[in-house]
């Protein structure tokens, strides 16, 4: 149905996936706030482009502007992304199978390439505090879905958390860096490691 919410939802969300430049920018807004000009250095793409690609996500309810800022005459806009958009968030997992698939691989790559450049960096350890689990699992479909709710509430606290942060945040301050990554997956199995467990 033309009208169902449902359905244009995930037209939207089609649309703002299906540009490159559109995906990249998702990705580096995901649970940080930056401007187009920020963001065209980081990607080494013309200002005009992520503009241009940055007004399709405004119009599509996949970038939200959280501040501006006068700059040399102009008013430079900051944007974060809408929890909607985010990589894995359930409307957007209503999106056809082969587009979620191509989404999700390269959303893992950026990943893999935040945590490399952190190992070289040499500050993937470098807090008391810091974070790295890796939890493999045998569950039924019960355990499956509160898995899934477990890690859902948690990414509404640590979206509650960065919110918070900015407002404490001043516009010079830039803050702590923060990758976190929430996972569930069904793992590729062989049948005589099902048989062992």
């Amino acid at each position: 149905m033309a009208g169902d919410p449902d359905i244009r939802l995930d037209l939207d969300l089609l649309k703002a996936l299906a540009h490159p430049v559109r995906v990249w920018i998702l990705e580096a807004l995901q649970g940080r706030v930056a401007s187009p000009v920020e963001l065209s250095k980081e990607l080494a793409e013309s200002l005009g482009v992520v503009s241009h690609h940055m007004n399709v996500l405004r119009d599509l309810a996949c970038v939200k502007l959280v501040r501006t800022r006068p700059k040399r005459g102009t008013i430079e806009h900051f944007y974060t992304a809408s929890p909607r958009s985010f990589i894995g968030d359930q409307d957007w997992r209503r999106a056809p199978p082969s587009l979620r698939a191509g989404v999700t691989n390269e959303a893992l790559r950026t990943f893999g390439a935040k945590i490399a450049a952190a190992i070289d960096a040499g500050i993937i350890d470098s807090r008391d505090d810091t974070t790295l689990n890796w939890m493999p699992a045998i569950v039924d479909g019960r355990g499956w879905t509160e898995i899934a709710e477990i890690l859902d509430e948690a990414r509404h606290g640590i979206l509650a958390v960065a919110a918070a942060s900015r407002e404490r945040l001043k516009d010079d301050e830039a803050g702590i860096p923060v990758v976190t990554g929430l996972a569930a997956f069904e793992a590729a199995v062989a049948v005589a490691d099902r048989s062992a467990t």
